[in-house]
């Protein structure tokens, strides 16, 4: 019997763009609450990437369903791994999609930061998906910024993302709740 996935006639670019259609699906069920948080006693709020995240990870997670062949997990500590510690070190990337114990079946890394987020913050975030791609065989990398402002900060990054780019890098905007994020690079 062959599920939804035929893992022997699946190119791993195949599983990387089913991947993507999931997290463009996920971004639009993420609502405002997630995506900027109110701050009591005053009108302002805040963008919190752990909150973001979490509510990513659990719409993401259902979208992809149990028969998906490679596992979605969300800060994945590297410390003292036995392959990838001496050359990245403890890295702990916002979510990776892999199969577990195989270096070779390494889909996606993903680093996720808020619009309003350093320059600087950022361009450690893109190093570090670098690394991901060079040293721990991964497959693709996504750079996923979300929230919305008129500063000008999306060009700002853009600019910079244009140092680090390649066909594995990609940039992901998620501007506001219930959209779908837009891939930036293509």
């Amino acid at each position: 019997m062959i599920g939804r996935f035929d893992e022997f006639r699946m190119s791993k670019e195949r599983y990387f763009q089913y991947f993507i259609n999931c997290l463009k699906d996920a971004g639009k069920f993420i609502e405002q609450h997630y995506f900027n948080i109110a701050v009591a006693g005053t009108k302002e709020s805040v963008y919190r990437e752990r909150v973001y995240c979490y509510e990513l990870y659990h719409h993401l997670r259902s979208i992809l369903g149990d028969d998906f062949p490679y596992k979605l997990d969300g800060e994945l500590d590297k410390m003292n791994h036995p392959l990838i510690y001496e050359k990245i070190g403890a890295k702990k990337p916002d979510f990776v999609v892999h199969v577990p114990g195989d270096m070779n079946r390494n889909l996606v890394v993903i680093e996720v930061k808020p619009l309003l987020a350093s320059i600087g913050r950022i361009l450690e975030d893109l190093t570090t998906l670098k690394m991901f791609l060079n040293e721990a065989k991964y497959f693709r990398a996504i750079m996923l910024i979300y929230g919305n402002d008129d500063s000008g900060n999306i060009d700002r990054i853009r600019e910079e993302f244009r140092l680090f780019s390649n066909e594995e890098l990609l940039l992901i905007w998620h501007k506001e709740p219930k959209e779908f994020p837009m891939i930036l690079n293509i």
